[in-house]
């Protein structure tokens, strides 16, 4: 993650537009430090990437991936990864889904949308299974349907995995647990 919230990664050191040093300096309206190229004034704004994720229900289940990559490899979270460029996020959540799990799924509703320090920002919907074979992929070794009680709350890969499970559980009418 980055050295600095504000500044960003040490390791952006020069502009993407003509290869000057970036220096950091307040930059208006908010006089807010931000990496600004030394000969052409670009202002590099380090903003956070976002995600989409959902958790796909299927008669009182939920389907959870056991990560086969880093961060998080060999624990388990729902389906989701980082939006594209020109994509919507609900698109890329069924986008991913469907990467990973091999389902196809319709959205059902928004979860909740996750926000850490230093992190992407996540955004979790409530999904039906409309179809499609269930299946691994590159990212996942492993796929399981669970219920609430059966939800490995130990492995989890991700505080957003944890915080959104609870939410999920709880909506459903359960307590939570872990």
């Amino acid at each position: 993650m980055s050295d600095n919230p504000v500044l960003g990664p040490t390791t952006i050191r020069f502009c993407p537009l003509c290869g000057a040093p970036l220096a950091a300096e307040p930059v208006p309206p908010d006089q807010r430090e931000q990496k600004v190229c030394s000969r052409c004034r670009f202002v590099f704004y380090l903003n956070p990437k976002v995600v989409a994720a959902t958790i796909p229900e299927q008669d009182g289940a939920t389907l959870l991936t056991r990560r086969s990559i880093s961060p998080g490899r060999g624990l388990w979270t729902f389906p989701g990864g980082f939006v594209d460029f020109g994509e919507t996020v609900t698109d890329a959540a069924m986008r991913e889904t469907f990467e990973e799990t091999g389902l196809q799924v319709d959205l059902t509703g928004l979860l909740n949308v996750y926000t850490y320090p230093d992190a992407p920002v996540i955004i979790v919907y409530r999904a039906r299974v409309i179809g499609g074979t269930l299946t691994t992929c590159d990212e996942n070794d492993a796929l399981e349907w669970v219920t609430p009680e059966r939800i490995p709350w130990d492995v989890l890969a991700f505080q957003s995995t944890r915080e959104a499970l609870r939410e999920w559980v709880a909506a459903l009418g359960q307590m939570p647990g872990g």
